[in-house]
């Protein structure tokens, strides 16, 4: 274990072994939070034979192609020409959520990452010995407790900011912080709505906080990191405070394991209403419900039973294969890199450029009626690094979740001229803000093709993919058919999926150099493979390389809801009218941040 400061984009930093064990290795600060963690492995489902035929081809016309391809998935000035998905936003950020508590690295500039030199690529071998992910794979939520303060590299300052996520008097409970007027609130709850925020916490725990970042972080970078830290949310994963949605989401957390402390302090339950009560039912209700309403909202529910009742068979044999090519030199609890480069980030194409956020910014009558849509790169804005909260350090009223418009429990369609409350489609178009990200490419020593690079999230995922040596998704779709993991064979042409709804995308994959319509990068085969399903859910492919990961990670955790075999009944927890929490909107009500 050690402390780590992290945040999506920016340089790694080198990890460095623990001293008393040489494979397992502690986290290296780079830039962001306090989390506690161990390091993981990446290794690939499909075996890193390096047979050219399975891959990209290995030339600079292949980058060339890719980038080509990543300019031509932004939508050119549309917010969604594809239409609408039938699944609410929240599945958009929910699933951003999960991915934090899985994996960190593969979406970062290191050795083996780096997109702005992306050819030639390494040999599979040689990513699976130097990729490392930064996140120990588990649905444990230390991205919302911080971790264990027991270990090795937690020192006292470790547990002092750890502890500090607690509430300073109400011992049992968890820190929440408290949003700020004078303007109204959603809706008629309560105020305590934003994330804890350095701003409010002890002075022991800001001192602990400034000699980690002091001792952590080189001597510029630690004085930004300590000029914003008022403003920094106190959790486990500061990714989780990049995007308001996501902090929403983070926040009901919070307040779910408070509102199980006091329901179990009122009800004769026969549970002891404590931290670890609270934070068991907390993780094994989060449990139930990836997959029960996650991977069964965002992939073919028969898939996802179909891998429960294997209990993911394939993914123990992946974890067994990766063990003994790399025995020696593994740290374990591997996860597929096609699933953490590829298939897991098919949510991209889901994001909206707007939203229907909430009756200040979206559809709504009331005298703090701000603007029609909150656009997306307001909803980075008013975040701890966003800079929107420098003056006050907590969230605006205004700006607090309107969760009734993301759960799809309050359904408006978009002939108002307004965002519709839905997802995109999962398909193979982003919405323009993902072609231009304001968060990314700022650094002024950048060249000013790096800048464009940098700020398009399609080019750096292709990119990327052909960095980390993914399997085309023919070669993978035909490997796991083979082996009997997946029913449907592979699509020898994606271009014909597009021959009349985009004939300019289909004309561009068959005349690339690369042949990309038949050798076609990971990400954007599955993209393909839901968008000719109509998009309202991952194909099978990509359904079960998510839920095949998912339903692993969970079968390995012998204390996961799905290993102990949970279900809300068993919980002591109820709703008022006595119905069980089995459902996310019933988890939001139950945490009180939506009525």
């Amino acid at each position: 274990m050690s402390i780590v400061f992290k945040s999506h984009g920016g340089k790694e930093a080198e990890a460095k072994p623990a001293a008393d064990s040489p494979n397992r290795l502690g986290l290296a600060p780079t830039g962001g939070d306090i989390a506690v963690d161990e390091q993981a492995d990446f290794g690939y489902f499909f075996p890193p034979l390096d047979a050219p035929e399975n891959y990209l081809p290995a030339a600079q016309s292949t980058v060339d192609d890719l980038d080509e391809l990543g300019k031509k998935m932004i939508d050119a000035g549309v917010e969604n020409p594809s239409g609408d998905s039938t699944l609410p936003p929240v599945f958009t950020y929910w699933g951003q959520f999960l991915d934090h508590e899985l994996t960190l690295r593969t979406d970062r500039e290191g050795a083996v990452t780096n997109v702005s030199t992306a050819h030639p690529p390494q040999a599979a071998s040689t990513v699976e010995k130097e990729l490392r992910n930064a996140r120990t794979p588990r649905f444990d939520l230390d991205s919302v407790y911080g971790g264990s303060p027991f270990g090795e590299g937690v020192s006292a300052d470790v547990a002092t900011v750890i502890s500090g996520m607690r509430h300073p008097t109400l011992h049992n409970k968890m820190r929440v912080g408290t949003a700020i007027g004078p303007t109204q609130l959603p809706d008629a709850l309560d105020e305590h709505r934003d994330l804890p925020r350095y701003v409010q916490v002890q002075q022991g725990v800001l001192d602990a906080a400034q000699r980690l970042a002091q001792a952590s972080l080189p001597a510029a970078d630690a004085q930004a990191f300590l000029q914003k830290l008022p403003q920094r949310a106190l959790i486990g994963d500061a990714r989780n405070d990049e995007n308001l949605v996501v902090a929403q989401f983070h926040l009901s957390f919070l307040r779910f394991h408070n509102k199980a402390v006091d329901y179990l302090s009122g009800h004769q339950t026969g549970w002891i209403a404590d931290f670890n009560s609270a934070q068991m039912l907390t993780r094994l209700h989060y449990q139930w419900l990836i997959v029960e309403g996650y991977l069964k909202g965002v992939c073919n529910p028969n898939v996802v039973d179909t891998v429960v009742a294997d209990r993911a068979s394939h993914f123990f044999r992946f974890r067994a294969e990766y063990d003994g090519r790399r025995s020696g030199t593994r740290l374990g609890n591997a996860l597929p890199l096609e699933f953490a480069a590829a298939a897991y980030r098919f949510g991209h194409s889901m994001v909206r450029a707007d939203y229907d956020y909430n009756r200040s910014f979206g559809r709504g009558t009331d005298a703090a009626h701000v603007l029609q849509t909150a656009p997306l790169n307001l909803l980075f804005g008013f975040t701890g690094g966003g800079g929107r909260l420098d003056a006050d350090k907590r969230l605006p009223h205004n700006w607090v979740i309107d969760w009734s418009r993301f759960l799809g429990t309050n359904p408006h369609d978009a002939a108002d001229g307004q965002p519709a409350r839905l997802a995109r489609k999962i398909d193979t178009g982003l919405a323009p803000p993902l072609g231009d990200m304001v968060k990314e490419g700022n650094d002024p020593s950048l060249t000013q093709q790096l800048k464009e690079l940098f700020k398009n999230l399609a080019r750096r995922n292709l990119r990327r993919g052909y960095n980390l040596r993914l399997p085309t998704g023919q070669a993978l779709h035909a490997y796991l058919k083979k082996h009997g993991a997946v029913q449907s064979g592979p699509i020898a042409d994606v271009s014909t999926i597009f021959a009349a709804s985009k004939p300019a995308l289909a004309a561009f994959l068959v005349g690339s150099a690369s042949g990309l319509h038949q050798r076609t990068p990971l990400w954007f085969y599955l993209l393909a493979e839901a968008e000719a399903g109509g998009g309202n859910r991952l194909g099978e492919l990509g359904s079960w390389l998510v839920a095949s990961t998912f339903i692993g990670v969970l079968l390995a955790d012998p204390d996961s809801a799905l290993s102990r075999g949970f279900t809300p009944r068993q919980s002591p927890l109820r709703m008022p009218d006595n119905s069980e929490i089995d459902s996310i909107v019933k988890w939001m009500k139950f945490a009180f941040v939506m009525s």
